[in-house]
């Protein structure tokens, strides 16, 4: 899904889950949703000529934070260095009883105007 939020065309994917779009069911670890949500991200991106190296923020809507631990390793495997910023949001509940996370993910594309370009 593809949102225009400005006019310089920046590319915001919303509700990303752990949810298997093919069986309705979600991995049953932190870890294994935010995998596949940002798997789900990734082919989103792809389809618009970029990559989760391109997030320039990522949103990550959580109802506990004491299992985000366990998604660290994969932060630093997809994004090393060049970790986007982050910003955490908590909620009481998610839509769906067995969903742990949901990721927004931001892709600012740079104001020519800006840069000097």
């Amino acid at each position: 899904m593809k949102e225009t939020t400005r006019p310089n065309e920046d590319i915001h994917i919303r509700h990303l889950t752990g949810q298997d779009l093919a069986t309705g069911q979600f991995a049953p670890t932190m870890l294994g949703q935010f995998r596949h949500a940002l798997a789900q991200g990734a082919d989103i991106l792809e389809q618009h000529g970029n990559s989760l190296h391109d997030v320039t923020r990522m949103v990550v809507t959580l109802t506990k934070t004491d299992e985000f631990a366990s998604c660290f390793t994969t932060l630093n495997e997809v994004f090393g260095r060049t970790c986007p910023a982050m910003t955490f949001r908590l909620v009481k509940k998610h839509q769906h009883a067995p969903q742990l996370i949901e990721l927004d993910l931001l892709v600012a594309i740079p104001d020519a105007s800006l840069c000097g370009i």
